[in-house]
């Protein structure tokens, strides 16, 4: 696997809402391009959290952010949504929108990107197909079920090829058949150079598809061993 540039990166970085106590304290990492990553912690441990820095729907409390190679608290703020289509998320509550058929709900990021008809229609009733949707392209997303939502919503944040993937318990409500086949989709995107962090609780997963473990308790990061979860200071 290459490994290239520094995706992200976080220098002593602390998390709060509103006035309330540090929900995550003295964060430190890099995550570098073409890296795989999983993100465990009991429920409450910050793991969503952690995610919603990394892309910029909230600011730290302290610390030091870079996305991209570029520092979050200098950035000019034109440029932000600039670094935000650089990634696709994957939210537990889908952010669906309802008045737009599966198809058109997938096909959004290209959209925004300028491609052309045909490219959106072909690549995203490709992508629908690969997680077992072909029938439901014209389906809104009130008829689907949870486990179909949260297909389309993988498949919308892959559908653009981005250069990062966050993805907060993307296999929650699918069963292991097809959590596995939206692995080899994710596992496919990394090989050709995405970055991954996957947020789980699927101890399953773990097993079957080893990859390097950040694990949150108490609001600190460390990693953690695939076979027992046992931790040790996170290298930065």
């Amino acid at each position: 696997m290459y490994y290239g540039e520094e995706i992200i990166k976080f220098q002593n970085v602390g998390m709060r809402y509103g006035l309330g106590p540090e929900i995550l304290h003295d964060i430190s990492l890099k995550l570098e391009e073409g890296s795989f990553h999983f993100l465990t912690g009991d429920s409450g441990a910050g793991k969503s959290s952690l995610l919603r820095l990394m892309y910029l729907a909230h600011r730290p409390s302290r610390g030091l952010i870079s996305l991209f190679g570029k520092d979050i608290a200098t950035t000019p703020r034109h440029i932000l949504p600039k670094l935000r289509r650089m990634m696709g998320v994957v939210f537990q509550d889908f952010k669906l929108i309802d008045h737009l058929t599966t198809l058109e709900n997938v096909a959004l990021p290209l959209q925004i990107e300028g491609a052309s008809e045909n490219e959106i229609k072909s690549k995203a009733s490709e992508l629908l197909d690969w997680v077992g949707l072909s029938k439901q392209l014209s389906i809104l997303p009130r008829l689907l079920s949870g486990g179909q939502k949260q297909r389309v919503a993988i498949a919308r944040a892959v559908v653009s090829r981005p250069k990062l993937i966050l993805a907060d318990e993307p296999t929650g409500n699918v069963d292991y058949h097809i959590a596995k086949r939206l692995m080899y989709l994710f596992e496919e995107l990394n090989k050709n150079g995405t970055t991954i962090l996957l947020a789980t609780h699927n101890k399953t997963l773990l097993t079957d598809f080893p990859k390097p473990i950040l694990q949150l308790r108490n609001g600190s990061l460390s990693l953690a061993t695939i076979s027992n979860h046992q931790t040790e200071p996170l290298r930065t």
